[in-house]
């Protein structure tokens, strides 16, 4: 994993994962938190319903059932690097 670091002008430090997520440290992370929490749960939120809507044979031809949708969710806006083929329920 490469990351990448720099400091800004008023001492922020910032990395850039090779995920292509950016971590802020010092008052400007403190600042961005809320922002953050938000934006990840409307994502979360959003795929959600994206995968409630489908019917159960189609979640079953994905290997989802009903029940483990919202963790599915979930793991898709916290790890989306990561292939959801690789775990099996």
């Amino acid at each position: 994993m490469s990351i990448r670091h720099s400091i800004l002008a008023d001492g922020v430090g910032v990395q850039t994962l090779a995920a292509g997520r950016t971590v802020v440290h010092g008052a400007a992370a403190i600042v961005a938190a809320p922002f953050v929490a938000i934006v990840r749960l409307v994502r979360i939120n959003r795929t959600n319903r994206q995968l409630a809507m489908l019917d159960d044979r189609t979640l079953a031809d994905i290997g989802l059932r009903r029940m483990h949708i919202l963790s599915t969710a979930t793991e898709a806006v916290d790890w989306p690097h990561l292939d959801p083929r690789r775990f099996s329920r």
